[in-house]
């Protein structure tokens, strides 16, 4: 599990520098000046994250937890109103138009947090009750 445990925060490392990589206007096309910031955020916190996963902090998962779970849905009302999205690495979506909204589940971002969420299990059993 070990090895597991490592090729998730591996993939979350390379995740979270592909964020910043957009963030900073190295990869990727141009963003609006407002999201930015927010981009920049979620990648720095994804990097530490997994820094602190590959020196095997329990912070490091739970930290990788938080960053995929802001990435799992886009939220973008039709009448213009409130939207939320954090397209942040590697995002491949699953679109679900409703009448009043589309939904957009990202796909790969659930698959990461399921692995995630299993590192962190994992974890939390070889620990032990205390």
């Amino acid at each position: 599990m070990r090895e597991f445990e490592t090729w998730v925060a591996r993939v979350l490392l390379l995740n979270s520098a592909l964020t910043l990589a957009v963030a900073l206007g190295l990869l990727g096309g141009p963003r609006e000046a407002a999201e930015l910031p927010v981009l920049f955020g979620v990648g720095l916190f994804g990097f530490l994250a997994a820094v602190l996963s590959l020196k095997r902090w329990k912070t490091g998962p739970c930290g990788g937890v938080l960053y995929y779970a802001l990435q799992l849905v886009s939220y973008f009302p039709h009448d213009g109103g409130p939207q939320f999205s954090v397209k942040a690495g590697v995002s491949v979506g699953l679109v679900m138009r409703f009448s009043g909204a589309t939904l957009v589940l990202n796909v790969v971002a659930l698959a990461l947090l399921a692995a995630t969420v299993a590192v962190l299990a994992w974890r939390m059993r070889a620990a032990g009750p205390r």
